[in-house]
C-alpha cells in the first residue's frame, strides 16, 4: 500500500504541474495550451543538455531553462492563439488544434535534436534516500511534490489577492467587458503563456530525473493534466491540485492491483463518475463568480 501512495503522489505531482500551467493560460485567455506537456518535456531535455552535455552550473542552467520556457510560451501565444482572435468565432473552436500542432512540432524538434531514446537527466542535489511507509523517497521526489503543492496554492492566492489576478478573473468572466474597463487583455495573455512556459520548463528539470527525457511523453502529460483539470474544476488552481493527485493515485493503484494496461481505464472511470456526480469538478462552482 505504501508504494501505491508514494508512487501515486509523485505521478500526481507531474499532472498537477501540467494542470497548473493549463489553468494559468486559460484564466486570462479561455485557451488551454495543450503544448504545456511538451514544454515540460523540453525542460527535461534542456536539463540534460546543460548539466550533462555542456556541464553548466546548476543555477545558470535553471535561469537559462526558465528563459527558454518563457520564450516557448510566448511563441505558443503568438503563433497558435493570437492570430485566431482576428477571425470572429474561431478562437474557441480552433485553438485546441493549433496548440496541439505546436506540441507536435516541439516533439518533432526534440526527436531531431536528442533522438527518441530516453535521456537520463541528472539531479545535482543530495543523493541521500529517505524512508516513508517502508518505501524509498529521493530528494528529487520531495522537490517535485513540493513544487506541485506550492505552485498552485501560490497562484490561487495571487489570483484572489492581487489586482492583476483579479483582472485575470475578470477577463475569464467577460473578455469584452474587461477590455472596456481598461484591462490590457493582450498583455495578460502573453504574460500568462510566458509564466506557464517558465513553470513548465523548470518543472521539467525536476521531473526529468524521475521520468527521463522522452519526446513522446509530452502528449501523455498534456492529457493527464487535462483530466486532472476536469476533475478539479476548470479555472481552479487548488482543484487542479486535488485532481492531479487523484489521477496519480488511481493510476498507481490500477497499475499495482490490476495491470499497467488498465491504469488509463481506472482514471477514465474516475473521471466519468466525478463528472456524473459533480459536472463542474471538485473546484467548480455552479454560481456565477463575482469579480
Amino acid at each position: 500500500m505504501g508504494i501505491v501512495i508514494i508512487s501515486g503522489v509523485i505521478l500526481g505531482a507531474v499532472y498537477v504541474i501540467v494542470a497548473t500551467g493549463l489553468t494559468l493560460t486559460a484564466l486570462p485567455t479561455g485557451v488551454f495550451n495543450f503544448a504545456q506537456g511538451a514544454i515540460v518535456v523540453g525542460g527535461s531535455f534542456l536539463g540534460y543538455q546543460w548539466l550533462t552535455v555542456v556541464g553548466m552550473p546548476f543555477a545558470l542552467a535553471l535561469l537559462v531553462t526558465a528563459l527558454a520556457g518563457a520564450a516557448v510560451g510566448v511563441l505558443c501565444e503568438l503563433i497558435a492563439v493570437r492570430p485566431l482572435r482576428w477571425v470572429r468565432g474561431a478562437e474557441s473552436s480552433n485553438t485546441i488544434v493549433t496548440t496541439v500542432g505546436v506540441s507536435t512540432a516541439l516533439v518533432g524538434l526534440y526527436g531531431v535534436k536528442w533522438g527518441y531514446q530516453p535521456q537520463v537527466v541528472p539531479f545535482p542535489g543530495p543523493s541521500v534516500v529517505f524512508r516513508l511507509f517502508g518505501e524509498s523517497i529521493s530528494p528529487v521526489d520531495i522537490v517535485l511534490v513540493s513544487l506541485a503543492v506550492v505552485a498552485p496554492i501560490a497562484l490561487h492566492l495571487w489570483v484572489r489577492q492581487t489586482r492583476r489576478g483579479q483582472a485575470c478573473l475578470a477577463v475569464a468572466e467577460n473578455r469584452e467587458a474587461s477590455m472596456l474597463r481598461g484591462v490590457n487583455v493582450d498583455v495578460l495573455s502573453i504574460g500568462a503563456f510566458a509564466a506557464a512556459g517558465t513553470l513548465g520548463a523548470l518543472a521539467g528539470m525536476a521531473t526529468g530525473p524521475i521520468t527521463y527525457a522522452i519526446p513522446t511523453l509530452g502528449t501523455a502529460l498534456a492529457l493527464g493534466g487535462f483530466v486532472a483539470l476536469a476533475l478539479g474544476g476548470s479555472g481552479s488552481f487548488t482543484g487542479g491540485l486535488i485532481g492531479g493527485m487523484l489521477v496519480g493515485l488511481v493510476s498507481s493503484a490500477a497499475t499495482r492491483y490490476i495491470n499497467a494496461d488498465y491504469s488509463d481505464v481506472g482514471v477514465l472511470v474516475l473521471l466519468l463518475i466525478t463528472l456524473a456526480v459533480r459536472p463542474k469538478g471538485f473546484g467548480g462552482s455552479a454560481e456565477t463568480r463575482r469579480v
